[in-house]
C-alpha cells in the first residue's frame, strides 16, 4: 500500500489525509498549491460550448501555477495505480493557450509566469492545454462595446484559497460578460483531427440575462448569460475564484452617482405622402416603423429605416400617436452633410428625386439629427463570398420601378447575412435583418437572428415599403 500523504488546498485546518488514490487525473508539484493526488487536485470534466456538452476524456482544472516550480499531471487507471505524465514536447503555443504531449516519466512542465491558469487534459491524446487566465469585461455596456474586453487587474493569490481580479471602468446601460483569452472560446485538440470549443467568459449563474448583485458576491458560470444594468457610471468589479469549492463569484460596486440614461422613444415612425404609409396616425401601420441598433451602449438613441420615398412630397419622423418627438423640417436641429439635400415642404421634409433611401435618425446628446441617402445594403458572409465590410461586388441594385433592392447571386450554399450600411451606423452587425419566408425581421437591438440557408446561384429581393422579400 502507498503510504499516505498530506494533500493541502486551503489552510491549516484544512488538511486532508489520503491514504488511497482513486480513479481520475491529478495536478500536482512544487508550482502548485496540491502536494499529491487527492480530491482536491483532481481534474473534471469540462463543459463545452457546442452542441456536444462535455466528453469523458476532457478534464480539467483551474488553479495557481507559480513560475518558480513546476508540475506533473498523474493518472490513476485504477485504485492506486498511478502513472506521472511530463512534458513530451510542444504541440502549440500561442497568448492565449500553450499545448504539450504528455509522456510517461518525462521532465515535469513549467509556466513562464505565476498567475490563474485553466488546465485542461485530453486523456484519449495525451495531450495538456495550458492556459492563462486574465479576465477583462465586454459587452455593450462597456467602453469597447462586444469588440473587445476592457482588462480588469492581474490575478492576485492569497496563497491560501482565493484567486481575484479587480477593475475600475465607466459603464453604460447594456449587457456585459466577464471574458479572458481575447475571444468567444478557445479551442482544444479532440480525436479525428477535430476540435471542442470550451468556454471563455463567465455570465451569470441563472438561465436568463440579469443584474449582477451590487456589493455582494453571487455565484457566476463559465457560458452563463449576460449580465445586465439599467445605469451608468463608474463601476468597481470584483471576480474571485474559490479554489477549495472551485466556484467563480464577482460582484461590483459604483463610485460615486449611478448615471441613469436618458429616456428614448420606444418606437419612432416615418410617415407622409412621399411614403407607402400616408398622414395615418404614427403607430397604425407596422411597416413605418425604424429600428434599433443593436449592440447597446452608445448605440442607443438611434433609428434606421429603409424606404420609398416620392420626389417633391412631404414626410416626417414621429413617435407614435403624433406625441414628442414629432420631427417636420423645422424640429431637426441638424441634417446630415453628406445627406442628400432635404428642404422645407410646408413645414414637412421633402427630397428631389425619387428612390429607395436609408433614413437614420439620431436623438443622443439631447439633439436631432437626420440623415437621408441612397439605400445600400450589403450581402455578408460566406454565401456572399466572405466577410469583408461593404463589399462592392456585394451590395443589393435597387429597381425603380418595383421599389426593391436585389442583391447579387449567392456564391455558396450556407446562412445568409445582409446588413444596410451608412455612416451613422458602427458597425455592419449592428443594422441586421433577413427574410423568413416572406416578411423582412429586424435584428434590431436583439441578439443573432436565427440561420437563413440559401443555397448558390439563390437572390434576396426586398421590398422595404411592406416588409416583404424573397429568397430565389
Amino acid at each position: 500500500m502507498l503510504l499516505p500523504f498530506l494533500a493541502n488546498c486551503s489552510d491549516n485546518e484544512n488538511w486532508t489525509i489520503v491514504e488511497d488514490i482513486q480513479q481520475g487525473v491529478y495536478l500536482s508539484g512544487s508550482a502548485t498549491v496540491y502536494s499529491g493526488e487527492a480530491p482536491a487536485s483532481a481534474l473534471k470534466v469540462i463543459p463545452l460550448d457546442g452542441d456536444v456538452k462535455e466528453l469523458p476524456e476532457l478534464v480539467g482544472i483551474y488553479t495557481w501555477l507559480k513560475a518558480s516550480g513546476d508540475f506533473s499531471i498523474s493518472i490513476a487507471t485504477d485504485l492506486n495505480q498511478v502513472t506521472k505524465y511530463g512534458n513530451g514536447g510542444e504541440v502549440k503555443k500561442a497568448n492565449n493557450i500553450s499545448v504539450y504531449t504528455l509522456t510517461q516519466d518525462a521532465a515535469p512542465l513549467k509556466v513562464e509566469k505565476d498567475g490563474f491558469y485553466y488546465v485542461i487534459v485530453n486523456t484519449a491524446l495525451k495531450e495538456i492545454n495550458v492556459l492563462p487566465v486574465n479576465y477583462g469585461v465586454i459587452g455593450a455596456a462597456t467602453p469597447q462595446g462586444w469588440n473587445g474586453e476592457t482588462a480588469l487587474n492581474a490575478p492576485s493569490f492569497d496563497d491560501r484559497l482565493t484567486i481575484t481580479w479587480k477593475g475600475k471602468l465607466n459603464m453604460t446601460p447594456g449587457g456585459y460578460k466577464f471574458r479572458h483569452g481575447g475571444d468567444w472560446g478557445n479551442f482544444v485538440n479532440i480525436e479525428g483531427g477535430k476540435t471542442a470549443r470550451i468556454f471563455t467568459d463567465l455570465g451569470n449563474f441563472g438561465t436568463s440575462q440579469a443584474p449582477l448583485i451590487k456589493n455582494s458576491l453571487s455565484q457566476v458560470r463559465p457560458g452563463g448569460p449576460d449580465f445586465t444594468t439599467e445605469v451608468g457610471g463608474e463601476f468597481e468589479f470584483t471576480v474571485q475564484y474559490d479554489l477549495r469549492s472551485r466556484a467563480f463569484n464577482a460582484m461590483f460596486d459604483i463610485i460615486g452617482e449611478a448615471v441613469v440614461p436618458p429616456k428614448y422613444p420606444e418606437k419612432m415612425y416615418l410617415v407622409g405622402d412621399a411614403t407607402a404609409y400616408g398622414w395615418d396616425e404614427p403607430g397604425t401601420k407596422a411597416a413605418a416603423e425604424m429600428h434599433k441598433l443593436a449592440g447597446g451602449g452608445n448605440n442607443i438613441g438611434i433609428y434606421w429605416k429603409i424606404l420609398h420615398l416620392e420626389a417633391g412630397k412631404g414626410f416626417k419622423v414621429s413617435n407614435a400617436k403624433w406625441s414628442d418627438p414629432n420631427l417636420g423640417f423645422a424640429e431637426v436641429k441638424e441634417f446630415d452633410p453628406k445627406s442628400v439635400e432635404v428642404t422645407n415642404s410646408g413645414g414637412n421634409m421633402s427630397v428631389a428625386a425619387s428612390g429607395m433611401y436609408t433614413v437614420v435618425l439620431d436623438l443622443r446628446n439631447n439633439t436631432t439629427k437626420l440623415s437621408v441617402v441612397p439605400a445600400k445594403v450589403y450581402g455578408m458572409g460566406d454565401t456572399f463570398g466572405g466577410w469583408d465590410k461593404d463589399k462592392a461586388a456585394n451590395l443589393f441594385v435597387e429597381d425603380k420601378t418595383a421599389k426593391t433592392l436585389t442583391s447579387p447571386a449567392l456564391v455558396k450554399d450556407g446562412n445568409i447575412r445582409m446588413y444596410v450600411s451608412h455612416a451613422w451606423i458602427p458597425d455592419w452587425w449592428h443594422a441586421e435583418f433577413n427574410v423568413f419566408g416572406t416578411t423582412i425581421e429586424y435584428r434590431n437591438d436583439g441578439d443573432d437572428q436565427a440561420t437563413v440557408p440559401g443555397t448558390a446561384g439563390q437572390k434576396v429581393t426586398l421590398h422595404f415599403d411592406d416588409n416583404t422579400g424573397s429568397i430565389k
